[in-house]
């Protein structure tokens, strides 16, 4: 049975020749091909008018001042496009191009593709300067024969010539009879030259003429496509072209889609906030809302009862295993460690013998990895098996789980790091526009930080507290560490927005050995140091806490895995996989160089853990902050990547007290937030008033707990899972808890809908894509059913709901 959208496209058909021409003549797509370059055409007669040679030198100068800065926009656009996409297998989107932060780190970023784009414009320049004279004159003859074919019909009352139509051309010496070659007596040695040149044969006025009516025609009838649009703009208008009045004030545009969700469309997650009994008179930050009288019009804030789409299973057992080590009283909480792993893909987490990337590797080497390599990638990510108790599957000792729970199908809640850091650490969806603007919006829910100096402020007294030798009193102490730099897009404001009462960045790192007279270690690249330099400043941290009673929260962001993968100083590349005389395995092969770095750091800080004795007393989150789609389609980035390997993520929470348990359902890294509060409270790691505390906040974040039997649907609903895409606000993926289908949904008319079906094909080397939704639903009927339609409209309607939900949530007002 087809979609019943089918009867609804008829009749647009009959009221619009352009959509029957489309609909029902499939053969006229390729005549439309052509129309793609209208618009560089209309560019090259420009050009061509203002390169002329004018008869008056202010008329020249003005051209050469139009001219030569166009061309170079011209270039310099293309070469850039170019350069960007054989780098990163991604394209450049013009219209964020005034988003663009100019922070040292961003200018350092841009020009590690300066070269490729430097390269690519001496190639046009040579190109150039060796064809512009062929292709001016040769694009001279078709414009001179549709000029004589258009002018007669604006002209077509000549006046009577009174003269000659042509003159010969006048000697430039006298006669000399000394020289019998004189031009005077002999003539030019070239015949001589009109002033007007022939006319061109009627038959080629026929034919030039017949092709430009009939491509005004095509032009007229072609379909109001978002791909016709978008592959017709020429790339000198591309940075300037603004999206549709209804693309700026509409998040998602959607056609006309059957089914009632007057269920979802007349409802709002804001409420009233619920009452705190136990927050102290002075304002906490990250609970505006709570307080009176905060803003004119009376505070509003997220509240489950009234989201639609919430499922909560707080009311759910705890998982077997960790229940029984739970009732034993043997898990302590007293340090909580979260770890974003930068461009951590969840197969290298630890890398698998029996994995599609392994397999490529195997392939790299003609089918049998050489037996050095092979010991190398055993040893890659040790740490990795023992942490996510999952053995690599290489013949090699076995290695001892060092306790916890592993996510197997974690997605990030963001595939910008800025934006993922938010959603582990906040609990929240981050705002979908692009780059980072949360610090400059209302984050509506309190971030981890934020969350323990409220419980702080509960105790006694903090200098009271910290008298006790019972953990639980003691006061939090919130820290962001990170060996790189923090000034890109903003993340220097976002750390302080969040909560966060201290940073140790690669500047902190600087200082310091300036401070000691010394020589500051050297950094791996631009963006900073190796992750060991921060060995010393955890032991410090952890030293301290210990002397002073305190207790900490530290969020630490690694960086060495971070393109372009450069390795610490003094460490080499070691092969991996094998590349070619053209080198085309090199990128992966540093990428899992850096990986195995970043694999021994992790067991450099449980070793620092270790030495201070609090190794039994630490609970360690480890995410990746997104994947990287590398290995399937080059990609050295998930800018604007929708491949699902950006999005598959390790996710793990280690304890040695904990039972390693796998769990399989599909969560996202919202979860972590509610999880860290579910078992610091069921493992007793608090007292009794922050116990009282977190047990009313828990309910208010979005995410299920993950120490708890996930409800992946309820009442048949699902629960959906939302991934706001890099860089924010052209694309949105959505998944749901209950079924293994994925949709990327485009928020921007130049980008594509996109479906997968993860379970069937995990690598998604099969996605159906459209520029609009009804044809992607015909494809979607014809390989995968009416469930999956049913499922693609529904995600549609929720990802439409959402979006303007998220904005009023963060109290963000589109441009209109």
């Amino acid at each position: 049975m087809k979609p019943d959208f089918r009867s609804k496209d008829l009749l647009r058909s009959l009221l619009s020749p352009s959509v029957w021409f489309d609909v029902y003549w499939p053969a006229s797509r390729k005549y439309f091909f052509g129309l793609l370059f209208i618009g560089d055409v209309i560019c090259i007669l420009i050009a061509l008018f203002l390169t002329q040679n004018f008869g008056r030198r202010w008329m020249r100068v003005l051209a050469a001042l139009s001219a030569i800065p166009g061309s170079l926009a011209i270039s310099g656009l293309a070469a850039a496009n170019i350069s960007f996409y054989f780098q990163t297998g991604a394209e450049i989107h013009w219209r964020q191009a005034h988003y663009f932060h100019r922070d040292p780190a961003a200018i350092k970023t841009l020009l590690t593709g300066l070269t490729g784009m430097i390269i690519v414009e001496i190639a046009f320049s040579a190109v150039a300067w060796l064809s512009t004279p062929y292709l001016y004159n040769g694009i001279w003859v078709p414009v001179r024969i549709l000029n004589s074919t258009v002018t007669p019909l604006f002209f077509w009352k000549r006046k009577t010539e009174t003269g000659p139509r042509s003159y010969e051309q006048v000697a430039r010496q006298e006669w000399d009879e000394e020289n019998n070659e004189s031009e005077a007596m002999l003539g030019s040695s070239k015949s001589p030259q009109a002033s007007h040149s022939a006319q061109p044969s009627l038959l080629l006025r026929i034919v030039v003429g017949s092709v430009a009516i009939f491509v005004i025609l095509l032009r007229c009838v072609r379909p109001s496509n978002t791909a016709y649009s978008f592959l017709s703009q020429t790339v000198i208008v591309t940075p300037f072209k603004k999206p549709p009045v209804h693309q700026q004030t509409s998040s998602i545009d959607l056609p006309p889609l059957e089914g009632d969700y007057s269920w979802l469309y007349n409802h709002t997650a804001l409420g009233t906030p619920s009452k705190l009994d136990w927050l102290p008179e002075e304002q906490l930050a990250g609970f505006r809302d709570w307080y009176a009288g905060s803003n004119d019009s009376g505070a509003l804030h997220y509240d489950p009862n009234k989201d639609p789409l919430k499922i909560s299973n707080l009311d759910q057992s705890i998982l077997g295993p960790l229940r029984d080590a739970l009732t034993k009283g043997d898990i302590n909480i007293k340090h909580v460690f979260l770890l974003k792993l930068e461009s951590t893909r969840d197969d290298v987490f630890p890398l698998r013998k029996e994995s599609h990337l392994v397999d490529l590797i195997r392939e790299s080497f003609s089918g049998s990895i050489p037996e050095e390599v092979e010991e190398r990638l055993a040893n890659l990510t040790w740490n990795a098996e023992r942490f996510t108790n999952t053995p690599s599957g290489f013949d090699r000792y076995d290695v001892e789980p060092y306790g916890g729970l592993h996510m197997t199908n974690a997605y990030t809640g963001d595939t910008f790091t800025l934006k993922s850091i938010l959603a582990s650490t906040c609990g929240i969806a981050p705002l979908v526009v692009d780059f980072n603007r949360e610090y400059l919006h209302h984050m509506y829910e309190p971030c981890m930080p934020q969350l323990l100096s409220a419980l702080n402020s509960l105790s006694n007294g903090t200098e009271v507290a910290k008298k006790s030798d019972d953990y639980t009193t003691w006061p939090w102490h919130s820290t962001f560490m990170q060996s790189i730099d923090d000034n890109y897009d903003n993340q220097n404001l976002l750390i302080p927005a969040m909560g966060f009462q201290d940073k140790i960045t690669d500047k902190t790192i600087t200082k310091d050995w300036e401070n000691k007279d010394g020589k500051a270690p050297e950094k791996f690249n631009f963006w900073g140091y190796p992750e060991h330099e921060l060995r010393q400043y955890f032991s410090k941290a952890l030293k301290h806490s210990e002397k002073h009673h305190e207790r900490l929260f530290i969020t630490h962001l690694t960086g060495q895995t971070h393109h372009p993968w450069d390795m610490p100083p003094g460490q080499n590349y070691e092969e991996l996989i094998h590349s070619s005389v053209f080198n085309h395995n090199k990128n992966i092969n540093r990428y899992l160089n850096t990986i195995g770095v970043a694999d021994k750091w992790l067991g450099e800080l449980t070793e620092v853990l270790e030495e201070h004795g609090v190794a039994n007393e630490t609970l360690i989150v480890m995410v990746g902050d997104h994947g990287i789609s590398l290995i399937e389609d080059g990609g050295i980035t998930p800018y604007d990547n929708p491949h699902v390997a950006n999005f598959h993520v390790p996710m793990v929470f280690s304890h040695p007290q904990l039972p390693p348990i796998n769990i399989d359902g599909r969560v996202t890294s919202l979860q972590i937030l509610p999880t860290i509060l579910d078992l610091l409270v069921e493992s007793a790691s608090l007292d009794e008033k922050a116990t009282h505390a977190i047990k009313d906040l828990l309910p208010l974040y979005e995410g299920q707990s993950m120490i708890r039997e996930l409800v992946p649907e309820k009442d048949g609903n699902p629960d959906w899972q939302f991934t706001v895409m890099n860089t924010g606000a052209t694309w949105l993926a959505l998944r749901s808890a209950n079924k293994s289908y994925r949709i990327v949904i485009p928020m921007v008319p130049d980008v594509e809908w996109r479906f997968s079906d993860i379970d069937s094909d995990p690598h998604e080397e099969k996605t159906l894509q459209s520029f609009t939704l009804p044809p992607l639903l015909e494809q979607v009927a014809n390989e995968h059913g009416e469930e999956a339609v049913q499922w693609i409209k529904d995600a549609a309607h929720v990802a439409q709901w959402w979006v303007a939900e998220n904005w009023d949530r963060y109290e963000f007002v589109p441009e209109s």
